[in-house]
């Protein structure tokens, strides 16, 4: 006798299983962004980012497709995340300045990641590109006039000091609460270059 009783569709909720795969991608994007900032780019191998990621390590190839591409995803994300031009104009200067100085630990900065980029060919291409794409031609763009690439490029040598010097090799002026003087010539150096009238 043929089985008459109604047949029941066993059904996988789309959404569940997007919001599985955003959370696993961004886990191997937080795993490769600690993993580049903490050694060079020949050093971290999936295998590496996938254990810190607790994953699978075919699944970074699935979400990413190359260490590379994985590379130049979790360097954006850092870029992308600190864009230059949302601090007000008129207080450029302190708006940087007091969020380089109050950086949480917990979320990624790109410049550890910059400087072992460029320790190797294919990390500092990728990181080159970025930097100009992500960085500097936006920054450029907000800031206007014949001379806005320079002031960019002024703006991301003065970050990238600081940084280096207070975070990688600190220096008493630049460590800790910062010495006042110190401070104050960043900002007003800072925004010296915002204010800068176009050279006729």
């Amino acid at each position: 006798m043929a089985d008459t009783s109604p047949k029941q569709d066993v059904k996988i909720d789309p959404p569940a299983r997007i919001r599985d795969a955003a959370v696993t991608r961004a886990r191997i994007l937080t795993a490769a962004q600690t993993l580049f900032a903490r050694c060079s780019y020949g050093q971290a191998g999936l295998r590496d980012i996938a254990a810190e990621a607790g994953v699978n390590v075919a699944l970074v190839a699935r979400y990413f497709g190359s260490k590379e591409k994985l590379f130049e995803a979790a360097l954006k994300a850092t870029l992308t995340e600190g864009n230059l031009a949302s601090h007000p104009r008129e207080n450029f200067g302190k708006g940087l300045v007091q969020a380089m100085v109050d950086h949480r630990g917990d979320r990624p900065h790109p410049m550890p990641m910059l400087v072992h980029a460029a320790a190797e060919p294919v990390s500092q291409a990728v990181a080159l590109r970025l930097i100009v794409e992500e960085v500097l031609k936006p920054t450029a763009q907000w800031l206007g006039g014949e001379e806005a690439e320079q002031r960019a490029a002024e703006i991301l040598a003065l970050s990238a000091g600081f940084y280096l010097y207070r975070v990688l090799l600190p220096l008493p002026s630049f460590s800790g609460a910062m010495d006042p003087a110190a401070r104050k010539w960043l900002e007003e150096t800072l925004q010296a270059i915002v204010d800068a009238p176009p050279k006729t």
